[in-house]
């Protein structure tokens, strides 16, 4: 608050607004009033207008001052920036002067460059040239003094008569003191200049042949000539043969393989590669060094695989080969065992070897100069050009690989040949693993050389490149290494696969004659006997394998189980041989194990393999085992079960009623029967899942493996094969459980007809001429029902309930409600057939008949839903219980109109109401001795206004179950 009098607390509230409304000008992003809120501080205290009129007119003020202040600071600041504009633009003036100055001055100094430039190259390309031609002079020169001392040689033996000692005095047979040859030839430091100065020397013999050289030599020249060729010729193949042993004698002398530094060759226990790259320089010049490269693999192979020239493969552990009968296969196992190890040692040495070779070959028969700094060995710009390395180690591989008697893969045949020695199919099971060990093995031993081939690629980056020597050519260069590497790389892939294909095919014709072996050897074992196959089987081609396998692709004959034997052994012999759970198991097991061996055998997995091959292979598996399990096992088997089923009833009625603590009867379709087909069933189920194994990941099946290869076509061939086994598998099944429909539908009439009717045939109502009764519901007026249902329908549930419990275990829920819903239409047709065509109830007999009506509709709902035909025939059951006088209200309902829609003239038809109240006792009275309708029936069909549907023929099949289901689906 401000204290004072009006006028100075006026005046101090002003001087406030004033500091505010300059910050507010001065400082608009910090002030946190506005205008609003500084007008409403300024009149704020004012009670009176003359007192707001003095304070407005003293902002006013305020306002106007500020106002007058701003724009002179606005002025002000306008000025200094123009000020400061002209400054930088004369700043602007001057560096644009001085950069046109220098810009001058550059390209005066470019011009003076490119003119001496040009004269300094033309220099430079002059000396280059008269260098040149003083090297090749100075060459010249020296080739011819190395000629004439070599025909001074040849002269000085031919004069003499005394042979020079040529090959031992290169070798150092004889000592430098007593030599006659010149030193460059006979001591070993100078073995590189000698090489390349015989090269030279052969090179002006093999010069002779031209035309105008020897037409200028005359024949004593002629002579001489000769002489010296030939005494150069010596002196090569002296030289040569002593360089090639020096080589042999470092190598033979081993050591530990450094390539870190040229220094590192030299010290103790290291193989000294140095040496041996300069035996190999110097051998360059004798042909290119082509003996060097043979004698190379030579010692290779023979002093590092001495495997190769073992018989041990092939062979047990005694080192001859075993024909015995296989009493003891404990043993043979252990040698199985033993040859895989060997195997897989060579394979492992191969590698080994070979890696380290490798390495040996990129720095051995290279070319190379001096070290370079850190003593890292320099490499020539023609270092690998000519790709001598890579045809160094193509060599060695081809001699180790391929060599048809002591090679990698003669060991191999020799296994194989062991094992084909033997003959029985044991022999085959350990073949195949053998092959699948050999493909395992060799894929692994081919990926780990051409890692190692790779390795032999020296890039410009490390290859100590000189410093005149440009990127371009370093580049070039490098190309042609990489080239020469794609090739040795491609050699190798040749050769795995001709080792993988003849392997492939062969694996491939064994696993499929297994397998159909060992399948069929399943069933032999219970007992069964199998079909032989017909010739036309035996020349059909598996088409899902397309060309994998070659022509003689093999293609298991289709045996399937001899039916009649099947038929002679029974429901019995069926479960405890061909359907025994260990038995529809076996050859599921042996599926598995030959599709693990094609996956590996054939690759899947990362794009390694061949794809399209290895869908072809899985589907040929599939294919045959989808033909075996079908044709020759399970279809065989569920015909048998269907035959054995016999539909016709025994001809003598039943004792009726059943002994309910007995074993029901089994309405001619035995217990087992049901458990049979629940046993093919799982079977099939057991056969999608272990061998397609749909959507299952990671279970390696059919499906996941044709996924993984991509091949769409193939995939679809396979899901066609496996859809035609399930189809007409249950197409069978359908055909062996629509005959026993059949066999409990015609044992249900036995029971029923026959027997019920059996109990009763010697009651005879009196008011009929027909002597042979009325049927079971004909019951007098007056008579007491003992029992509440009759003996037939009593036993008949008794036998459905229990055959209700072996089908319902047999069948899923889809089919066992399909089944019962066919077999209560049937058992409501038998009823209602032999009810309107022979029996008549009585009101008494209704009573009964409603209760039998009960009972048989309680067991018919035990599965299924389709079960209306039994609530119609409720409905009509009580035309038989209701009085004549009441029967027109339940025909046509409480109105009496038969057009209605109402009572059972609605709900079930007026014709078929009818015909079932002609089935009434007392609808036709016997006067003598003659039938005739009741007056009642008279009266009521006049009353109603339509016909008796009795009084011409009667359709019985427009009454049945299935008539009734297709007028309700109308109606609906």
């Amino acid at each position: 608050p401000i204290e004072g009098t009006q006028a100075e607390v006026a005046k101090e509230r002003l001087a406030r607004w004033q500091r505010a409304v300059e910050l507010y000008v001065h400082c608009p992003e910090d002030s946190v009033v506005n205008l609003l809120k500084l007008l409403e501080k300024l009149i704020e205290g004012c009670g009176e207008e003359d007192e707001l009129l003095e304070t407005l007119s003293q902002a006013s003020q305020t306002c106007t001052s500020l106002v007058d202040q701003t724009s002179l600071a606005v002025r002000d600041a306008t000025d200094a920036m123009s000020e400061a504009e002209d400054a930088y633009h004369i700043k602007l003036e001057a560096h644009t002067m001085l950069a046109n100055r220098a810009a001058d001055q550059s390209e005066k100094i470019e011009e003076q460059f490119r003119t001496n430039g040009k004269a300094a190259l033309k220099i430079g390309q002059q000396l280059e040239m008269a260098e040149a031609k003083k090297r090749q002079c100075d060459t010249a020169s020296l080739l011819i003094r190395q000629w004439w001392m070599m025909e001074n040689l040849a002269e000085q033996e031919e004069s003499s008569g005394d042979a020079l000692q040529v090959n031992e005095e290169v070798r150092g047979a004889i000592p430098s003191s007593s030599c006659r040859m010149d030193p460059l030839f006979t001591r070993p430091e100078n073995s590189l200049e000698a090489a390349r100065a015989l090269k030279a020397l052969r090179t002006v013999v093999k010069s002779r042949g031209n035309s105008a050289s020897g037409a200028l030599l005359d024949p004593v020249s002629r002579h001489r000539f000769d002489v010296t060729s030939r005494l150069i010729q010596r002196t090569s193949a002296a030289l040569e043969a002593r360089l090639i042993e020096s080589f042999s004698e470092i190598y033979a002398a081993g050591g530990t393989y450094d390539f870190s530094s040229p220094e590192a060759a030299s010290r103790p226990g290291r193989l000294n590669w140095i040496e041996l790259r300069n035996f190999a320089m110097a051998l360059s010049n004798f042909d290119g060094g082509r003996y060097l490269h043979k004698r190379y693999v030579q010692i290779v192979v023979t002093a590092r695989f001495p495997e190769l020239f073992e018989k041990g493969l092939a062979y047990g552990r005694t080192g001859e080969y075993s024909d015995s009968d296989g009493d003891d296969s404990d043993d043979e196992a252990l040698d199985m065992d033993g040859m895989r190890q060997k195997l897989s040692n060579l394979f492992h040495r191969v590698c080994e070897v070979c890696t380290a070779e490798f390495q040996l070959i990129a720095n051995v028969f290279s070319s190379a100069a001096t070290p370079g700094k850190g003593g890292d060995a320099t490499f020539e710009l023609t270092s690998l050009s000519d790709a001598i390395p890579f045809q160094v180690a193509r060599a060695l591989l081809q001699r180790v690989i391929s060599d048809p008697h002591d090679g990698l893969q003669a060991r191999i045949n020799d296994l194989l040949d062991s094992i084909d020695r033997r003959g029985d199919f044991d022999a085959g099971t350990k073949k195949l693993d053998t092959f699948v060990v050999i493909h395992e093995k060799a894929a692994g031993l081919f990926t780990m050389l051409k890692d190692s081939a790779q390795s032999m690629l020296i890039t410009t980056g490390k290859s100590g490149r000189s410093g005149d020597r440009s990127s371009e050519e370093y580049q070039a260069v490098s190309d042609e290494n990489a080239r020469a590497v794609a090739s040795l790389i491609q050699f190798l892939t040749t050769q795995e696969m001709s080792l993988s294909s003849s392997h492939r095919r062969g694996y491939l014709n064994l696993e499929l004659r297994l397998l159909h072996h060992e399948c069929c050897y399943c069933l032999d074992r219970t007992g069964a006997k199998l079909v032989m196959p017909r010739k036309s089987d035996t020349t059909r081609h598996n088409s899902s394998l397309g060309h994998v396998g070659g022509p003689a692709t093999y293609e298991a004959p289709v045996m399937p189980l001899d039916k009649q034997h099947l038929k002679k052994v029974g429901f019995g012999g069926l479960l405890n041989g061909p359907l025994k759970q260990s038995v529809l198991r076996q050859p599921l097991m042996h599926a598995t194990d030959s599709l693990a061996r094609a996956r590996l055998m054939f690759g899947t997995q990362g794009g390694f393999g061949d794809m399209e091959s290895t869908a072809r292979v899985i589907t040929g598996i599939f294919s045959q085992m989808c033909t075996f399990y079908g044709n020759s096992f399970l279809f065989p088997i569920i015909e048998v079960l269907g035959d054995l089923l016999d539909t016709n009833p025994p001809s003598a009625p039943p004792n009726l009623p059943f002994d309910e603590n007995s074993p029901a009867p089994d309405l001619g379709v035995d217990g087992s029967f049901w458990v049979g087909i629940e046993r093919i069933h799982s079977a099939a189920k057991a056969f999608d899942r272990e061998l397609w194994a749909e959507q299952r990941a990671g279970s390696e099946r059919v499906w996941e493996i044709l996924v993984a290869t991509g091949s769409h076509t193939v995939n679809t061939l396979a899901k066609d094969q496996r859809m035609s086994f399930f189809q007409e598998l249950e197409e069978r099944g359908e055909t062996a459980i629509l005959r026993a429909l059949d066999t409990i539908s015609t044992h249900i009439q036995w029971v029923l007809v026959a027997g019920g009717e059996n109990m009763i045939k010697n009651r005879v109502l009196q008011n009929f001429s027909d002597k042979s009764g009325g049927g079971p519901y004909a019951v007098p007026a007056g008579s007491s029902l003992e029992n509440a249902n009759s003996p037939a329908v009593k036993s008949l549930t008794f036998c459905l309930r229990a055959q209700f419990v072996h089908i319902q275990a047999a069948l899923t829920p889809q089919s066992l409600s399909a089944f019962w819903t066919a077999l209560s239409m049937r058992l409501y047709d038998i009823l209602v057939t032999r009810l309107l065509q022979h029996y008549y109830i009585s009101m008494v007999g209704a009573v009964k008949l409603s209760r039998d009506v009960e009972a048989l509709r309680s067991v018919a709902m035990l599965a299924g839903t389709d079960h209306q035909h039994w609530d119609m025939l409720r409905e009509l059951l009580t035309v038989y219980m209701t009085p004549p006088n009441a029967l027109k209200t339940i025909l046509v309902g409480p109105e009496g109109d038969p057009n209605s829609g109402k009572g059972l003239f609605g709900q079930a038809g007026k014709v078929q109401a009818l015909v079932f109240m002609s089935r009434r006792i007392d609808y036709r009275i016997k006067i003598n001795n003659v039938l005739q309708k009741s007056i009642w029936v008279v009266e009521l069909l006049e009353d109603l206004g339509v016909p008796d549907p009795t009084d011409g023929a009667v359709n019985i099949a427009l009454y049945s179950a299935q008539s009734l289901r297709n007028r309700r689906l109308k109606l609906n």
